[in-house]
């Protein structure tokens, strides 16, 4: 017990748990603890604690792993954007192979399974090209940040290693330049994309009202300030408009290249916020596929078509679906700045538009899957299975979700292959994951 009262405990870390917190022993159940590493000895207070678990907090550590470093940010510990700096990069790898296995095996009851070690990156700092802040209005102006672990303060972003150097000063002049004209607009977020090989910048801010008096000179200022700022998008709560967003200065989309690909990606659309590493992730993809010249590719939640385009030129046929209007909309923008005219879209739900494609085709050969991280609906799995495709790639930034899914795939007759993890996001807990499946 410390000095004022608060009981505390010694424990050895073990494992990690699903968002990397130091699992080690309080009276039997395991304790999830922040910022303990594997191989420590820690001490610890209690934070919550339930029937089957307990969470604690950090007090010290008593015996140091081999496996802790020095965190390159010094916001790291407050900041809540990343988890896992205080580890080595390879006991990171390590952490997320076995998240990845003991989803497979806890959730899906996937016992036999090939899970590969993770592809790592070269340089793994500076690799974010889209981050999502948090607004908050108060005595000290407009802030703009990450939420601090387990509450709702934000802690302000004024320098970050996972991102672009320049978002930083943007978002500086941004909070600036509002606190500056007074309350017109009364931000809730502010995202920031950025093309890798393009240098395009793109912010899209996210608003409790949209009023256009006077705005003009911010956009305006910021641009000068920022020279690469592509476009200005403006999303309303109370926008009729719906999801596209009012542009309110420049373009409403910021291009990119990826393999000798061009795309167009609107404020609103999905795409990989890690743009070296979704290199490795499109030759995964193609090698699992197991592409010919003959057949037909169906990408399921294809957004603005990273996987159709870049594999279109090895199949016969490739088609999309895609609910968000405004992403199918850039998907056949970039099939024609591609020179792709093998490639098809169509717009809606994709247990829907399956049910439509099992009665009048054309059947696929292939599919590749990449849903949210709720992972697929029961009707999307069911629709799947209509179809009897011959081999899934399944595209995951959720092993839950990734897990239950090729549980349901499996009992519709086909047979888990491999699981290849991919660090897309360095230094965070999220881990991508794709996964080959076969008809028996």
């Amino acid at each position: 017990m410390d000095a004022v009262g608060v009981k505390q405990f010694l424990t050895e870390i073990k494992g990690y748990g699903h968002a990397g917190e130091g699992v080690g022993d309080y009276l039997g159940k395991p304790v999830f603890i922040p910022l303990a590493a594997r191989g420590e000895v820690v001490r610890f207070s209690i934070s919550e604690e339930k029937k089957n678990y307990a969470k604690g907090c950090l007090v010290e550590v008593v015996r140091t792993g081999p496996w802790r470093t020095g965190a390159l940010c010094p916001d790291f510990r407050q900041c809540g954007g990343c988890q896992l700096q205080h580890l080595t990069y390879d006991e990171q790898l390590y952490f997320k192979r076995q998240t990845v296995i003991d989803a497979l095996q806890r959730i899906g009851r996937l016992e036999t399974i090939s899970v590969q070690d993770v592809l790592p990156m070269d340089n793994p700092w500076h690799y974010r090209h889209l981050v999502r802040l948090h607004a908050q209005h108060g005595p000290q102006g407009t802030v703009l940040g990450n939420y601090r672990s387990k509450s709702h303060t934000i802690y302000p972003l004024t320098t970050c290693s996972l991102l672009p150097v320049e978002f930083p000063a943007i978002l500086t002049d941004l909070s600036r330049l509002l606190d500056t004209y007074g309350d017109e607009y009364p931000l809730k977020e502010a995202v920031v994309r950025k093309g890798r090989a393009t240098e395009d910048i793109l912010l899209l801010l996210k608003t409790e009202g949209l009023n256009q008096t006077g705005s003009r000179a911010i956009w305006s200022e910021l641009r000068t300030l920022h020279p690469n700022l592509v476009g200005i998008v403006v999303q309303s709560d109370g926008a009729a408009a719906g999801l596209r967003g009012a542009t309110v200065i420049g373009q409403n989309f910021y291009s990119e290249i990826v393999s000798g690909i061009r795309f167009h990606i609107p404020a609103t659309a999905f795409f990989q916020n890690n743009p070296k590493q979704t290199e490795a992730l499109l030759q995964q993809v193609k090698v699992l596929c197991e592409p010919a010249p003959s057949e037909h590719l169906l990408d399921l939640y294809c957004g603005a078509g990273l996987f159709t385009h870049y594999l279109a030129r090895d199949y016969k046929l490739v088609t999309g679906i895609e609910e968000n209007n405004t992403a199918v909309t850039a998907a056949r923008e970039n099939a024609e700045i591609n020179n792709n005219s093998n490639t098809a879209f169509r717009s809606g739900r994709v247990e829907k538009i399956l049910v439509r494609i099992a009665k009048s085709g054309p059947a696929p050969d292939t599919i590749i899957l990449d849903p949210p991280r709720q992972g697929c609906l029961p009707g999307a799995i069911a629709g799947i299975a209509a179809l009897s495709p011959k081999r899934i790639v399944y595209v995951s930034c959720n092993p839950a979700t990734l897990a239950r899914d090729l549980a349901l795939l499996v009992k519709q007759n086909y047979h888990l292959q491999v699981v290849q993890p991919i660090d897309m996001f360095p230094h965070t807990y999220h881990i991508e994951c794709v996964a080959k499946i076969e008809r028996r």
